[in-house]
């Protein structure tokens, strides 16, 4: 199983991104081992955020929404009280992003991998879960 963060999805899909052949080639051999997919549910407000902002087109920022909240390939998980107070501590001691640190607390709830572009993530989150890049 894997978590997936918004960096990961983002360059999933938008062609344009500078990692999206990386990514993409991660997903299929993910989907092609039958592995797992999940973030958490604030992930659609992230990549929502990140199209409709970083590629100026919200109707595409609406479309991917919507297919992520229809996917069955990514479980979207709810943040519960418990996760988003074990990501507040992790927010402070380790000094993570807000939304970056839920994706943490998940993958240390679900003794899961998370999966990011995020160097923050990468560098800060190691200290608490598996991390590496797709």
């Amino acid at each position: 199983m894997a978590v997936i963060d918004a960096s990961v999805t983002i360059a999933l899909v938008n062609a344009k991104e500078r990692e999206h052949a990386r990514c993409w080639a991660w997903f299929e051999q993910a989907r092609a081992a039958d592995e797992s997919i999940v973030a958490p549910v604030i992930l659609l407000s992230e990549v929502a955020a990140a199209l409709s902002r970083g590629v100026g087109d919200p109707t595409l920022a609406h479309r991917v929404v919507q297919q992520l909240a229809r996917s069955k390939v990514i479980e979207l998980i709810p943040v519960t009280l418990a996760m988003a107070e074990q990501a507040a501590v992790i927010a402070v001691e380790h000094r993570i992003r807000g939304c970056d640190a839920v994706y943490v607390a998940l993958a240390d709830q679900l003794s899961d991998t998370l999966v990011t572009l995020d160097r923050q993530q990468l560098e800060r989150g190691a200290a608490l879960v598996t991390v590496r890049a797709p």
